[in-house]
């Protein structure tokens, strides 16, 4: 009581200052701050405004929300009364809760505040709807109020019906309300509809025209059964008349007993939708087949088998689609001729599209093929396409070998490893017998380890990736098509000449096949007994120019300057020690059967490739041979190295002979003298003439280019005369003039040329004289 008085006393102090004069009343700081005590004192408790310039108890605020809720109508949103009571947004909605659980005619819903009158006159508003269209559904009253459609259902609908609102619920659909009046008026319209139609009418239809409610159009073709029949209660259905149900029965069974079938598709245009059911209904004593798109009876069945035992005993040919009706497609006859053809049949019919060919026929028509088989397998064999077909197949099964050789390697390491791991001497000072169980895998169910299991068959795989064979087509589709359209053409079957022909392509390729490694064999007995004959050839040719090199040595050992000699070294290797590489290295990929195209002037990259992809016992002297032919420094080396790689090849050096070398020495010399006299181009008259003079002077043979002609004419210097030695010398810079003017364009030039070649024209009889009479000295002309 001494609080209460207190608080009194402090009121009333607090009324006397605000009451009194300017002079004698509080501040507006000293206030906040007696209201700040009391509050926290907790002897008021007092609200917020929201610019904290006010303060509300709390009935006050509860006085507040429910004038708002009545000035808006019974429905009122706590976030707009928020702002426009200027109160925080928890406190209203504190003091809404508290009025909604203390009075039960308030509804707090979705942040909104809903009494009784609103829902009166909710429920109000539904009733003049019902009365003016004469159905309401709750879920589009949900869109019109924003109400949830339990709560509209629940606390609006249901407890004003049959008082505020008179209507009935629709026992299918809670949430639809209807009045009576508007029940019987729209059975009479579906009524009306019924008894005018005469053929079958889509659902949708019915409901467009009556726009009358699915539902209620269900409900009443139910009780009127007598009109006509429903397929599906949807939109998608049918309503059928029995009238016409009778004349679609009519129609099957007329349609069947004169053609013998049924097409789905003409049933469905009657309005049926389950043929099959339908037919069977219509024609139960009927023995029918239903196939894809049509339903054939017995009877055109048992004809088609007819015709099918008369073709296979006649060993001909039967066209199934024209002893059946033309209304069915290929594909109904092709669905026929499965239920026609017994497995007997089949073994000894083939059949394309709705042609059926016995074997017997078919065989007859690929006859001609035989002739065709032959000349493609002699044609491929001549070629040398089938030798390289063979090649790459060998080369195929080599490469899966050597990843088998290596898988076998891999796997007997991993059973050393095992034995190693699991012996049966135990380790330490006590050893101990062990057993380790068997890594034996089993066929039965593949019971083993499983990663070795997964390696093996990665190890197939690629076996078998690696083993696939290059195809080889020695006969085309095409060409056996032509053979056979010539035979089926009269039968007017020519249409199915391509079919054929795909069918017996594998067939005839196994055959030209056979065919060509036949002749293949054949050639090959004939090649060994050529062979024999080209290694002589080779030898010969190999003997030829090993001599030639071993006397070109001889001559170029005469030069006295070292350069000189090792010029004139490289280009004899060059040239003749080139050709006697290459015959070697095509003589070896033809033995090795290596896949080349290369010409009779191999490049170094070349025969490198043929030396490592050759066989072992050729691949090393080659290697080597091929080496020497830029590294050699003498022409023995490299003579040595020739030797080593004609033994490999199983050819022989014929011992030297030295009345041979003379007399190859005489043929060279008289071979430079027919080409010296047939000559007119100045620079080559000067080179034969000086190797001429070289040769008699020296009995040996040169073998060497123009850019070694100074060279020459210099040693010839001391078996020449002066005369002789000037003549050459003169004609020798003539001809190195006239190379660097001869590109000249200028008029200076072309005169220069001119000029030059006058010399040349004049000297060139003196020089071939002098060449061709020239004589060792010491030397009688008997010799």
């Amino acid at each position: 009581m001494a609080d209460w008085d207190e608080i009194k006393r402090l009121a009333a102090d607090f009324q006397k200052a605000q009451l009194s004069t300017s002079l004698q009343r509080l501040s507006d700081r000293n206030c906040i701050e007696i209201v700040r005590l009391l509050i926290e004192k907790g002897l008021i408790d007092v609200i917020y405004t929201n610019d904290g310039k006010e303060y509300l108890t709390q009935d006050h605020l509860q006085q507040e929300v429910r004038d708002e809720l009545y000035v808006r109508g019974g429905r009122v949103n706590l976030i707009e009364l928020a702002k426009v009571l200027n109160v925080d947004f928890g406190k209203v909605e504190f003091i809404a809760k508290r009025i909604a659980d203390r009075d039960p005619e308030l509804h707090l819903l979705l942040g909104q505040l809903i009494d009784s009158s609103y829902i009166q006159r909710v429920a109000s508003e539904i009733n003049q709807k019902l009365v003016q269209y004469g159905e309401i559904n709750i879920g589009k009253q949900t869109l019109v109020y924003d109400l949830p459609a339990d709560f509209i259902l629940e606390k609006i609908v249901l407890p004003n019906l049959h008082s505020i609102i008179v209507a009935k619920q629709d026992p299918t659909n809670s949430h639809v309300f209807f009045t009576q009046s508007y029940i019987a008026r729209n059975k009479a319209k579906i009524r009306g509809a019924l008894a005018a139609i005469t053929k079958p009418t889509p659902i949708s239809v019915i409901l467009n025209l009556t726009d009358v409610p699915a539902r209620i159009l269900y409900m009443t073709m139910n009780e009127m059964s007598s009109f006509g029949s429903v397929t599906v209660q949807s939109p998608s259905g049918q309503y059928i008349p029995h009238v016409y149900a009778r004349m679609q029965a009519q129609w099957v069974r007329d349609y069947y007993r004169q053609n013998g079938y049924l097409m789905y598709e003409n049933v469905t245009k009657l309005g049926v939708s389950d043929v099959r059911s339908f037919v069977q209904t219509q024609l139960p004593e009927e023995k029918l087949i239903y196939m894809k798109h049509c339903i054939v009876g017995n009877r055109l069945i048992e004809q088609v088998k007819d015709a099918m035992e008369v073709c296979v005993s006649s060993n001909s040919y039967l066209d199934v689609s024209t002893i059946l009706p033309p209304a069915l497609s290929d594909d109904n006859v092709e669905e026929i001729l499965t239920h026609v053809l017994t497995p007997t049949i089949r073994k000894q019919t083939h059949v394309f599209g709705t042609v059926v060919l016995t074997i017997g026929f078919m065989d007859e028509c690929v006859k001609g093929c035989q002739e065709l088989v032959g000349e493609h397998a002699k044609r491929a064999v001549e070629s040398g396409s089938y030798q390289k077909y063979i090649a790459e197949k060998m080369m195929k099964h080599q490469e899966v070998d050597n990843s088998a050789a290596d898988d076998g390697k891999a796997d007997k390491r991993e059973e050393r490893r095992k034995k190693a791991a699991g012996g049966k001497g135990g380790g330490g000072t006590q050893g101990r017998e062990t057993k380790t169980k068997s890594t034996k895998k089993h066929a039965r169910g593949n019971r083993g380890n499983v990663s070795d299991s997964e390696d093996e068959q990665e190890t197939v795989q690629t076996g078998r990736k690696a083993g696939k064979e290059a195809h080889f087509e020695l006969i085309t589709c095409k060409e056996i098509a032509k053979v056979v359209e010539k035979t089926l053409e009269p039968e007017g079957l020519e249409m199915l000449a391509k079919d054929l022909a795909n069918h017996y392509y594998p067939i005839l390729s196994k055959q030209s096949l056979a065919k060509a490694h036949e002749l293949y064999e054949l050639s090959l007995q004939k090649n060994n007994q050529n062979r024999r004959q080209t290694h002589a050839s080779i030898q010969e040719k190999l003997n030829t120019l090993y001599n030639d090199i071993r006397l070109y040595e001889k001559g170029l050992k005469l030069f006295p300057a070292a350069d000189v000699q090792s010029q004139l070294l490289k280009y004899l290797l060059k040239t003749l020690g080139t050709d006697v590489c290459n015959e070697i290295c095509l003589y070896v990929a033809a033995e090795c059967n290596l896949n080349t195209n290369f010409s009779a002037s191999l490049t170094a990259e070349q025969r490198n490739k043929i030396a490592n992809d050759s066989d072992a016992e050729y691949r090393g002297p080659l290697q080597t041979l091929c080496k020497a032919l830029t590294g050699s420094e003498t022409v023995e080396e490299f003579l040595e190295k020739t030797d080593k790689a004609m033994q490999a090849c199983s050819m022989m050096l014929k011992k030297i002979d030295k009345k041979k070398d003379r007399n190859l020495i005489l043929c060279h010399k008289h071979g430079l003298l027919e080409q010296l006299t047939n000559c007119t181009d100045p620079a080559l008259v000067l080179h034969l003439a000086a190797l001429i003079i070289f040769t008699v002077a020296t009995q040996t043979m040169l073998h060497a280019s123009g850019r070694h002609v100074s060279a020459i004419l210099s040693y010839l210097q001391t078996v020449l005369s002066a005369e002789e030695s000037k003549l050459f010398n003169n004609y020798h810079d003539l001809v190195l003039k006239l190379l660097s003017t001869e590109s000249s364009t200028t008029d200076e030039g072309k005169a220069s040329v001119e000029d030059l070649t006058r010399q040349l024209t004049e000297l060139t009889p003196v020089v071939k004289s002098v060449a061709g009479n020239f004589k060792k000295a010491g030397v009688t002309a008997v010799e």
